[in-house]
């Protein structure tokens, strides 16, 4: 007997195919079909300082791995679930501030030269909940604790989050100096540190399991 699922799935993947790139609810449905599990995350990221660009990162997606690239330099970040990662928000690319992002396995600054500029891992506790940070390049390591309702830490009062009615993602995280506003996807908008800069993201690729 025939599979007659065959011409079926291959016409997902042609029409997976087709739609890559763009911001649609319909990736997702399809990668649900064939039975993988996916966030979005951005394509291309702006950064400018309200009158000018200031760099411009192209990224890519394999599996759980998201690279952004800018000026020679590679960020790279490793996840280790995509249902993790839906938990968090995401940064600008060459940012390893971690309190923002859940299930976050590694990232990597890799030079032009194809040395890494700098590693740092993260570890989870059962509830994915971040517990520390180690600088793979130094051995040190930053440890986290004082949950909010939403398991992000506070660190007695050190970082602090701002939520949009019935939200379980920050749209605004202070942390010390600098005030970090994320749009509804997750993706970041704005750092407010000594002065302002902006990110926009166009386009979408998805990290998948």
């Amino acid at each position: 007997m025939k599979n007659r699922s065959l011409p079926f799935t291959f016409l997902l993947l042609f029409s997976l195919h087709m739609n890559c790139g763009e911001d649609s609810k319909n990736d997702s449905t399809l990668l649900a079909l064939l039975g993988r599990n996916c966030v979005s995350v951005p394509k291309t990221v702006r950064k400018d300082d309200g009158a000018s660009t200031i760099s411009t990162y192209q990224c890519s997606t394999s599996g759980l791995v998201y690279t952004c690239s800018a000026g020679g330099m590679s960020y790279v970040r490793t996840y280790v679930s995509a249902n993790a990662a839906k938990l968090g928000l995401f940064d600008p690319p060459e940012s390893g501030m971690p309190i923002s992002q859940r299930g976050l396995a590694s990232y990597k600054l890799i030079t032009p030269m194809g040395a890494a500029g700098q590693h740092y891992t993260y570890t989870y506790d059962s509830s994915q909940r971040l517990v520390s940070r180690k600088n793979e390049m130094s051995s040190g390591t930053e440890s986290f604790n004082d949950y909010d309702a939403n398991g992000f830490p506070k660190n007695g009062g050190t970082y602090s989050y701002n939520y949009a009615i019935g939200g379980t993602r920050p749209i605004e995280i202070a942390d010390g100096g600098t005030i970090t506003e994320y749009n509804s996807k997750g993706w970041v908008t704005k750092e407010d540190s000594s002065s302002d800069t902006f990110y926009e993201s166009t386009d979408t690729l998805e990290i998948c399991d």
